[in-house]
């Protein structure tokens, strides 16, 4: 199904064990927000539990484009399978579909009592800017996202 929402999906094939992927992540993952004495070697926020994991990229400021990274791994017989979820910040894509159904109820009410249907083109406009600056953010905090959770797995 396609998603007005940013996400991505991938999947990784990996020759360690499931069990040594899940103690990788645990090493490189923290559940607390202020700053550890191993703070050099902690590269996420989050949490991971028996084969599942839910992480963000960790930044001294907040950024509300970063992904969330939500992935399970699976144990092969040679190795193990990371399915991972790249997807918006639960608060960030309440405050986008919030306002795409403001902006959208705003411009069907004013279109209606103006009798003036620009209004619609003009909200459709606003709602296609905001998705696309989200889209483009997204996609510019993905790529760091990614290559530190590769650097790490590698």
């Amino acid at each position: 199904m396609i998603s007005p929402l940013p996400s991505f999906h991938e999947t990784i094939v990996l020759p360690r064990s499931a069990d040594a992927v899940q103690d990788l992540l645990i090493r490189a993952t923290s559940n607390k927000l202020f700053r550890q004495a191993d703070e050099d070697q902690l590269f996420f926020n989050g949490w991971v539990q028996k084969y599942r994991f839910r992480l963000s990229l960790r930044r001294q400021r907040a950024n509300h484009y970063l992904p969330l990274v939500i992935g399970t791994v699976e144990a092969t017989s040679s190795g193990s399978i990371l399915f991972i979820d790249y997807k918006l910040i639960p608060t960030t894509r309440v405050l986008l579909v919030l306002w795409t159904l403001f902006i959208t109820l705003g411009a069907i009410i004013a279109s209606y009592q103006l009798k003036n249907n620009y209004y619609l083109l003009g909200g459709a406009g606003s709602i296609l800017f905001i998705h696309a600056i989200v889209h483009s953010n997204f996609r510019l905090q993905l790529k760091p996202t990614r290559s530190t959770l590769h650097r790490l797995l590698s």
